[in-house]
């Protein structure tokens, strides 16, 4: 892989990385609030609502974050672009649309 194309992909999983850490802040903030409950019953199950899709949204975002984090490593490691599955390389074309992918289709296939 060139390294001008694997700069561009480090600075999209930077940002990223950045935009999911601003959101986990805004989850965290919400599912750990202290606020009355409402007296209102149909407030209340809005409100259960509400909480049931940011912790969601919290778990699907940790999750990512996890993934950027560990693939920003493989790039410092030197070992990015190696599926972690049968250590074959991975096609530039799919890092550019996946960057923190860490399998190739073939074994991402068979994990589906």
């Amino acid at each position: 892989m060139e390294p001008k194309t694997l700069e561009d992909i480090k600075a999209k999983l930077l940002s990223e990385q950045k935009r999911l850490t601003g959101l986990l802040e805004r989850t965290h903030a919400h599912i750990h609030r202290s606020e009355p409950v409402s007296a209102d019953f149909a407030e209340q199950a809005i409100d259960v609502e509400n909480d049931v899709v940011v912790e969601a949204l919290d778990r699907d975002g940790q999750k990512e974050l996890k993934q950027i984090n560990a693939a920003l490593k493989r790039i410092e490691d030197g070992t990015y672009g190696q599926c972690t599955q049968c250590g074959a390389t991975i096609p530039e074309a799919r890092l550019l649309v996946i960057p923190e992918t860490e399998l190739c289709f073939n074994c991402a296939s068979k994990n589906d």
